[in-house]
């Protein structure tokens, strides 16, 4: 379903979904019950104990162009978490089908650098891994990019994100379809990318402010509603945990401030929400409301 933010259209592009153990981020079953058990099915199966973790980018037309956020794993990669590996997925007939084929996409953005969000930005084409995007620039912020960058004496890998950046990366960069750049960011008159360190050291977000209204594009800020509830439960793999908390909180008082929308990488259905400020109870900050009005 289209959704309409001032004058920009969102679409939602899903390339795969498996279940993940809610115990990996907390086994407070009472909090469970009073806080996530209302929530949408997909946040919590009760019978497993487990949400669903969707990998997905979000299609953002404004300003007359077509920016592509967070382009998933990509098909065919090897080497990856068992999850992720080898896949075989339709994504592309999927952002077709929105009207949007790959040579119709403008810019891509990646929050971070992690397997599952740029796995697309390259796809093999007679053993070579080439843009698929082949019109689009692609922006990298400048301390992610770094971060990754193979050829740096300071580069330091993590066990499921080996080859990611020359794969996924440095292609795009030899197509010199690439820019680097720093964060804040203007794209365009209702788009920026805006710092969100700490998931990696240069995880940033995009903003998307249309006519008076907002939507953050935070991709791994966070996971699941229950960082909403308690910004310091997290999965592993965070380069500075107390960053990565310090980041989430900022950010749900700046979303909840503006009533803006919220559109995490990996949530289910309906795969967005509202931050509000001052929830009920003790000691929760912010209160998680699934969906929202659509702008439109």
């Amino acid at each position: 379903m289209t959704l309409l933010i001032g004058a920009a259209r969102i679409d939602r592009v899903e390339e795969m979904r498996f279940p993940v153990p809610l115990l990996a981020l907390t086994d407070d079953e009472a909090f469970l019950a009073r806080r996530i058990a209302p929530l949408p099915s997909g946040f919590l199966d009760p019978e497993t104990r487990t949400f669903q973790f969707t990998c997905q980018s979000w299609l953002i037309r404004v300003d007359g162009r077509a920016t592509l956020v967070d382009p998933c794993n990509g098909n065919g990669r090897t080497g990856r978490p068992p999850v992720f590996n080898d896949l075989d997925t339709p994504y592309l007939d999927r952002l077709a089908a929105l009207g949007t084929p790959a040579d119709a996409v403008d810019l891509v953005f990646c929050t971070h650098l992690h397997n599952d969000h740029c796995g697309w930005n390259t796809q093999l084409v007679d053993g070579r891994w080439v843009p698929t995007f082949p019109n689009a620039r692609y922006l990298f912020v400048d301390t992610e990019y770094a971060r990754w960058d193979t050829d740096r004496a300071e580069h330091h890998a993590n066990d499921f994100n080996v080859s990611v950046f020359d794969e996924c990366v440095r292609p795009v960069v030899e197509a010199d379809r690439a820019g680097i750049v720093s964060a804040p960011y203007e794209i365009s008159p209702s788009l920026a990318i805006e710092p969100a360190p700490g998931h990696t050291e240069g995880h940033s977000m995009l903003h998307l402010a249309s006519e008076g209204t907002h939507a953050y594009f935070v991709g791994d800020v966070l996971h699941h509603p229950v960082q909403v509830f308690r910004p310091e439960l997290h999965l592993p793999g965070c380069d500075d945990l107390a960053r990565a908390v310090a980041t989430r909180r900022a950010v749900f008082r700046r979303a909840g401030d503006e009533e803006a929308l919220v559109f995490p990488a990996h949530f289910p259905d309906p795969h967005h929400g509202r931050i509000e400020v001052g929830g009920p109870g003790a000691g929760e900050e912010f209160v998680f409301v699934a969906g929202g009005a659509d702008g439109g």
